[in-house]
């Protein structure tokens, strides 16, 4: 199996602890001044730098690859969520109606 070149850069840490990186990389990966990355130590001592939004559509594609074919878990979340609401209305409602003491009505009203 042959394996995949990768292209490596150096670069040196700053007194700040910041690291430039190369702009080959970052115009591939869409990282422009101001976006937010997340920075993991990654396997055998690596630090993995990642933009935000890549992990955001790693788990869109991973949540749309297990989900049933014409589902949307959001429907489906507000209707158990509305279910629950209506049941949480009547134990309310029955708590206060059974609270509720009628006075006995006085004789000859």
């Amino acid at each position: 199996m042959a394996r995949q070149s990768t292209v490596r850069y150096k670069a040196k840490i700053d007194g700040a602890g910041r690291v430039l990186i190369p702009v080959e990389i970052r115009k591939r990966l869409g990282i422009e001044p101001g976006v937010t990355v997340t920075i993991a130590e990654g396997p055998s001592g690596r630090i993995v730098i990642e933009p935000a939004l890549a992990l955001l559509r790693e788990a869109q594609e991973y949540f749309r690859s297990i989900a049933p074919a014409g589902v949307l878990w959001s429907d489906e979340l507000i209707a158990e969520r509305r279910t629950e609401a209506r049941m949480e209305c009547r134990q309310v409602l029955t708590k206060v109606v059974t609270s509720i003491r009628v006075p006995p009505m006085a004789a000859g009203r």
